[in-house]
């Protein structure tokens, strides 16, 4: 039966909702982006074995400083690092309003500056229609990570190759397929398309 209800809310309280968490994503964006600033303003990133701007070449007085920070507000160290790092990827003039802190550190791992710039101006079609609009899954996919929730074959694959990394699964999973003769046929089939498929040779 069909049901205007996503999960347990009306499709209106829904969207009021959605609305109201992009409200609250750009507020803890720009908190992030502001913590990340003041880090990166306690220490600036400088390459390794790099001089500091004091003249030091102590990676470890670095280290102490931002984790002083980070104690003093806080938060973790490691989540202030990370602020720091993103906030060195993304100068203010080329951060995107509407574009969260999140996709901006998954897109800050693209080396190419100009290229990094230009790929958050340009968010691929969204998976569900409607504008374009980035997701946590649509920007690992620029960046050539593995997704969160896969939709195309090789993504598939390559979900269950990862979850068979235990042999115990492995042998549970192999069988399940052997008991599917459709599957196994096909598996074996000279013109099945070339997908990496140890896990039913094993």
């Amino acid at each position: 039966m069909l049901t205007n209800k996503i999960g347990s809310v009306s499709r209106e309280r829904y969207d009021e909702l959605v609305k109201l968490g992009r409200d609250w994503v750009a507020a803890m964006s720009a908190a992030q982006w502001r913590l990340g600033d003041a880090a990166l303003e306690i220490e600036p990133m400088r390459s390794y074995g790099g001089a500091s701007p004091s003249g030091k070449d102590d990676l470890f007085t670095v280290s102490e400083a931002i984790r002083m920070f980070a104690e003093d507000v806080g938060m973790a160290y490691s989540t202030i690092r990370d602020y720091r790092w993103v906030a060195s990827r993304w100068p203010k003039q080329h951060r995107q309003a509407g574009v969260s802190h999140t996709i901006h550190k998954v897109l800050a791992s693209i080396p190419d500056e100009t290229e990094r710039f230009e790929a958050v101006n340009n968010p691929p079609p969204h998976p569900r229609g409607g504008p374009a609009r980035w997701t946590h899954d649509s920007a690992k996919r620029v960046v050539g990570w593995k997704v969160d929730s896969p939709q195309d074959v090789q993504e598939k694959v390559e979900a269950i190759h990862d979850l068979a990394a235990d042999d115990a699964v492995a042998a549970v999973v192999t069988t399940d397929f052997l008991r599917r003769p459709a599957i196994a046929s096909k598996a074996m089939a000279d013109d099945f398309p070339n997908y990496d498929l140890e896990l039913l040779a094993s």
